[in-house]
């Protein structure tokens, strides 16, 4: 495989394709999914468990020019199928109204913190903060409301270059 290849950044371009069409394949399914907080809930689970189980993730991002274009191509890709679905779930009142498209991939970091430090002494605890995270996302009267407000794109995806 690696004889296809001029370089190890050359690997690492094609590393990177694959993840994004991975990510927008996961928010074209969840479109296709009828009722809609089932469909962003997918959406979230989907996000988290590629991080949780993708540790390459982190080494394709490390050059900060390939995270500036994973950045741009998930804010021109994934990012308004992603707000569609959030949108259509806070209007079926199946999402909380003060969440965000731009925090999934913010959550999914989260999410994939966690698996990184139990990976060795429990592999699949991640999924129960994951399932705690989307729990939190859904609409109630005990709910407070979040604050400070949600970081933009742009701003999240600083953060996340930062954390790698």
């Amino acid at each position: 495989m690696y004889r296809n290849f001029s370089d190890k950044d050359a690997i690492l371009d094609v590393l990177l394709d694959e993840k994004l069409d991975a990510l927008v394949a996961l928010a074209h399914g969840a479109a296709k999914v009828e009722d809609a907080g089932a469909a962003v809930r997918d959406l979230m689970f989907g996000v988290m468990t590629m991080r949780a189980s993708d540790r390459g993730l982190d080494a394709v991002l490390a050059e900060p020019g390939r995270r500036s274009r994973f950045s741009a191509a998930l804010e021109e890709h994934f990012v308004p199928l992603a707000r569609a679905l959030v949108e259509q779930a806070i209007a079926a009142g199946e999402l909380r109204p003060d969440f965000r498209a731009e925090e999934i991939c913010l959550l999914g970091y989260m999410v994939g913190a966690v698996a990184d430090i139990t990976r060795d002494s429990d592999p699949g605890v991640w999924e129960r903060y994951a399932r705690l995270i989307i729990d939190g996302t859904r609409p109630g009267a005990h709910n407070l409301p979040l604050t400070p407000a949600a970081l933009s794109f742009a701003d999240s995806m600083t953060a996340l270059g930062r954390a790698g």
